[in-house]
């Protein structure tokens, strides 16, 4: 179900109908940039990778998710700046926020996050981040955009400027033009200070619906009562201390997400069995990059004209290969059982903290070649400790004052542990699973676990 469709114009922006957001106006240098084929990919990258096969609504694209993101992205910047004129926000700032809102996610590769795994195992390079920059790129000189940007006021510092948004990074005049008194702009997209910014407002939201998991926290408040100050020395975003409470139920629903949603048991199992099939499908499926070249899955990532054409589309190339190898026989047999619902055989948990888990995945790898231990780490958003500690709130009556407040002083009722790690036990191939049950119930007995 597509659940975005144009209606009118409005002076060269559109006007579109989310299934979130409700009727929402994109600029016209967005609508262009949707309007290209590196944008349009994104309807064929689930948001949610695997989960769909878990929860059937959760069919979601990354195509919606951004045209969400940078609505809330125009809507957090116009806000700070109708309170603030002191900020002295342009609407060249308030135009590229809303530009990395839009294009935050381009570089995902097929299955979002499994693709990340693909790569790791490959022993290659890969943050999505960065290939969405180098995607954002491809893309303005393939659709002769900087020409539009041009006509919009936008130079290639801004360029710049829309690209360091996506990275999280820090204000410079030299590089993109901004002075530190801008650095809350970094923010908003991307804030890797606290994590609480548009991108994950709106997944959280659009995740939720399509999960069918009510979410409690309410982002139109944070909006509402967010500020820009400047704090022990830096620029940034703040809220009023009331809000502290959203904010850590914000970081609730995260968490629940992950637990029920992202790292599912059988979402994992099943993350598992499309990563292997892809390492033994590499030399087999072939992407064209710009120049002609021929790539295998593991080299898309260095052409951004056949990483273009990447999408979760990969699985059905591999299935419709002719009979060749027992590599890509075996990635097909794998396809196909995934497709049956004739999944790797879960054996139990490895009941082990977190000192002891490095020794006891060896051993178990050691014993059972044919096993896989899977790590679900869920976090509280950060696995440093408590990121919200490192939010500034400006007090009642007073937005010139500003605190950080421990979990403790928001309420009692709130978690003090911010990580929690489980693994997963499967196995593949001849692997026995009574032996590995068996050897799970000696490490729980050893360690003294019921």
């Amino acid at each position: 179900m597509w659940t975005l469709i144009y209606l009118s114009h409005m002076g060269g922006s559109k006007i579109i109908k989310d299934a979130i957001h409700g009727y929402i106006e994109i600029p016209a240098l967005c609508i262009r940039i949707i309007d290209t084929p590196q944008f349009q990919r994104l309807r064929f990258l689930k948001q949610l990778g695997t989960a769909s096969l878990v929860y059937p609504a959760a069919s979601h694209n990354r195509f919606e998710h951004c045209v969400g993101t940078c609505y809330l992205a125009g809507k957090m910047v116009n806000a700070l700046r109708s309170r603030q004129e002191e900020l002295e926000i342009t609407e060249t700032d308030v135009l590229c926020v809303q530009i990395a809102g839009l294009c935050h996610d381009l570089g995902h590769g097929a299955f979002s996050h499994v693709f990340e795994t693909f790569m790791k195992e490959s022993e290659k390079s890969f943050r999505h981040e960065e290939m969405s920059c180098k995607m954002f790129d491809h893309l303005l000189r393939e659709n002769n955009i900087m020409q539009d940007f041009i006509r919009a006021g936008l130079g290639e510092k801004d360029v710049q400027f829309i690209k360091d948004l996506i990275l999280g990074a820090k204000p410079s005049e030299e590089k993109n033009g901004r002075k530190a008194a801008k650095a809350f702009l970094f923010e908003i997209v991307n804030n890797r200070r606290t994590g609480a910014d548009v991108d994950k407002w709106d997944y959280f939201l659009r995740d939720c619906h399509g999960l069918g998991i009510n979410v409690t926290f309410e982002y139109e408040r944070l909006i509402h009562f967010s500020r820009a100050a400047e704090v022990e020395g830096e620029w940034q975003i703040v809220f009023k201390e009331t809000e502290a409470e959203n904010l850590y139920e914000m970081n609730h629903a995260r968490m629940m997400l992950h637990k029920k949603a992202y790292q599912h048991r059988v979402v994992k199992i099943i993350d598992r069995m499309l990563v292997d099939a892809l390492l033994k499908a590499d030399d087999f499926v072939q992407y064209t990059g710009g120049d002609g070249r021929s790539l295998k899955l593991s080299e898309v990532c260095t052409d951004m004209a056949a990483y273009t054409y990447l999408t979760d589309d990969v699985i059905h190339r591999i299935l419709r290969k002719p009979a060749g190898s027992e590599a890509l026989e075996e990635a097909k047999e794998i396809l196909r059982n995934i497709q049956t619902r004739d999944l790797y055989p879960y054996v139990g948990e490895l009941e082990v903290d977190a000192d002891a888990a490095k020794e006891a995945m060896a051993e178990l790898k050691d014993k059972f070649p044919d096993s896989a231990c899977l790590e679900r780490k869920v976090s509280f958003g950060s696995e440093a400790g408590n990121p919200l500690e490192k939010q500034h709130f400006y007090r009642r009556g007073n937005t010139n004052e500003y605190i950080n407040l421990k979990a403790k002083q928001v309420s009692r009722m709130l978690p003090r542990e911010f990580v929690d790690v489980k693994y997963y036990v499967i196995t593949r191939g001849s692997c026995n699973v009574q032996e590995v049950r068996e050897f799970l119930e000696r490490k729980r007995e050893a360690t003294g676990r019921p």
